[in-house]
Formats: C-alpha cells, sequence, structure tokens
C-alpha cells in the first residue's frame, strides 16, 4: 500500500491595494510623514478657526498696537504671537489666512 503524503503549500500573500502599497512606502520616509503631520494640522486650523481662534481676525485693539509677542518684554498673554500695526491679533489673522493660502495652493494644482 502506498502512503499518503500532506503537502503543506502556502498561498501567495494578497497583493496590496494601491492605497496601501502607497502608505507602505509612505511611511518609511520619515521628512514625509512628518511633512503629511504638518500639512493635515494647518489644513484642520484652517477648517476649525472660527473655533480656535482667540479673536476675530479683524477686530482692532486700538490699545495694543504693534504688541511684541509673549515671548519679549512687553509680551502678553492675551496676544499670544503679538499685534500688528492696526492692532489686530496676529495669530488669529494666521489662523483665518490658512483657509486663503490652502484654497490658493489648491487652484494653483489644478
Amino acid at each position: 500500500m502506498s502512503q499518503v503524503t500532506e503537502n503543506n503549500v502556502n498561498a501567495a500573500p494578497a497583493p496590496m491595494t494601491p492605497l496601501r502599497e502607497f502608505w507602505h512606502y509612505f511611511k518609511r520616509n520619515k521628512g514625509a510623514v512628518v511633512g503629511l503631520a504638518y500639512v493635515l494640522i494647518v489644513i484642520l486650523i484652517a477648517v476649525f478657526a472660527n473655533f480656535i481662534a482667540p479673536y476675530n481676525p479683524a477686530e482692532q485693539f486700538r490699545d495694543a498696537l504693534l504688541a511684541p509677542p509673549v515671548w519679549q518684554e512687553g509680551g502678553s498673554w492675551a496676544h499670544i504671537l503679538g499685534t500688528d500695526d492696526v492692532g489686530r491679533d496676529v495669530l488669529s489673522r494666521l489662523m483665518y489666512g490658512a483657509r486663503l493660502s490652502l484654497l490658493v495652493g489648491c487652484l494653483v494644482v489644478v
């Protein structure tokens, strides 16, 4: 009588989807991952600027014209990045300005 031997055949791994393949190679480049994180943070700030900006970007604080940032002498936590020459909060203007910057960037690419 003959003896039956069992063959263990390993199936080939399932092919990766294009997105999974992209992420597999993309995550190896640490600079690219940091850049992606930065872009995502800027997008989140731009989208939620209404909720996280401390002031309206057009609001003027006449008593705080050209106020320095908080880390310089004379700076205050009321205006973390200071104010401009008209008294507008720089941090709020940067948050709202990210919207326009992202829009222009997308229009240039398309």
